[in-house]
């Protein structure tokens, strides 16, 4: 994934927007870690703010087959992202210990930064919706689609407390 910078490149201050359809890079897929759905969206504003810098920023929205890590089941993903870069005029190839990206000629690669920014997207557990009721932990029944007869476990070393009850006088109430 490029974006052609050879006009905004030419003088301090010119800023150029453009958008990029495309597969998605192959690294995306492993920082994602569920299969993209093609083409990749990608607004990218190219900023020259001089000194043979460019500031990238690039917004997009990351799609996704995805399993919930609630209820196991197959879903649709579909997440926004974003992100800003400074990208140096330099050679070399790209160094993750540097706070910047570089760039020769009249193109940046963006494989790196969007796949950066998608995978970063994604929540430790993706839900195929916020009130996924999950699996039974006992009969596995998902229970979204069916309700079970199953009573959930008591851990044994909490009964002794349901013996405790408190009496009236030993509740305090603070003025």
């Amino acid at each position: 994934m490029e974006v052609r910078v050879s006009d905004v490149k030419k003088w301090a201050g010119r800023e150029e927007t453009t958008e990029i359809r495309e597969a998605w890079p192959e690294v995306a897929s492993s920082r994602v870690g569920y299969p993209l759905t093609d083409p990749a969206v990608i607004r990218v504003l190219v900023r020259n703010t001089g000194g043979g810098r460019l500031v990238v920023e690039i917004h997009g929205t990351l799609e996704a087959e995805a399993v919930c890590t609630r209820c196991a089941e197959p879903f649709h993903l579909s997440l926004p992202f974003e992100a800003t870069e400074e990208f140096r005029e330099e050679p070399g190839p790209y160094d993750e210990n540097l706070d910047y990206g570089r760039y020769t000629g009249d193109k940046i690669n963006l494989d790196v930064m969007v796949s950066d920014a998608a995978g970063a997207s994604v929540p430790i557990a993706v839900l195929c919706r916020p009130d996924c009721q999950g699996l039974c932990p006992i009969c596995g029944t998902n229970r979204n689609v069916a309700t079970c007869a199953c009573r959930s476990a008591i851990d044994e070393r909490w009964t002794p407390l349901n013996s405790l009850t408190l009496s009236d006088d030993t509740r305090r109430t603070d003025h």
